[in-house]
């Protein structure tokens, strides 16, 4: 199946011109070919894949399990949050449930 194609006249700049004609006879395409190419490569750029990483974090936001940290940065602007590494120096290799009952006291 061929895709559907409409007529457009354009007026261009005379430096624009000659540089999209210098692309053409350069990949030895037609000035048609080279304007749709570099038209398609500035307004529809190939999406790139998804990381494992932004994988993880779009579904474990979208189950309400991951946290919104936006807000920090209207209400402390200018600090960013502490990194997964910053967080374990402080912690200092104790795991977090000891501090937590640490920090809770004797019932």
């Amino acid at each position: 199946m061929t895709e559907e194609t409409v007529k457009l006249t354009v007026r261009l700049p005379a430096p624009l011109h000659r540089v999209l004609k210098e692309r053409a006879a350069e990949y030895n395409v037609s000035l048609n070919q080279a304007v749709v190419d570099t038209l398609t490569a500035e307004l529809a750029p190939v999406p790139r894949a998804e990381t494992e990483k932004e994988k993880m974090r779009r579904m474990l936001k979208a189950r309400g399990k991951l946290a919104d940290t936006n807000w920090m940065s209207r209400v402390l602007p200018g600090v960013e949050p502490a990194t997964l590494e910053e967080a374990r120096e402080w912690l200092r290799g104790v795991p977090l449930s000891d501090w937590i009952i640490e920090d809770r006291g004797p019932r």
